[in-house]
């Protein structure tokens, strides 16, 4: 029998810009969809204001899943990242994303 609650977690660290830790929790598989596509940009050059809100709402998805159950908005992430924070952040979101996939367990 495979018991499901006996399955070590792993968390992504954060500090917000305020100074707030955050353990991430890995997401479900579709949630994951769901950050997945929202990060998706445009095929367009220059970067719309619905990617903006698109890239927004899969940070605060992704980040409101973590141990101390606080939530963070879509307001809150426009407050805090730039453009190039937004970036990074994904990235090395999907990185850990991946590297929890490719792991054994």
């Amino acid at each position: 029998m495979y018991d499901m609650s006996t399955l070590v977690k792993r968390y992504f660290s954060v500090v917000l810009e305020d100074g707030r830790k955050l353990e991430v929790e890995p997401p479900k598989l579709k949630m994951l969809k769901k950050i997945s596509h929202l990060s998706s940009i445009s095929n367009g050059e220059e970067i719309t204001e619905e990617d903006i809100e698109n890239l927004s709402t899969a940070i605060s998805l992704s980040l409101s899943k973590n141990k101390s159950n606080i939530k963070i908005t879509s307001d809150e992430v426009e407050e805090m990242f730039d453009i190039d924070g937004m970036y990074d952040f994904l990235t090395k979101y999907f990185n850990w994303v991946s590297e929890i996939q490719n792991s054994k367990n």
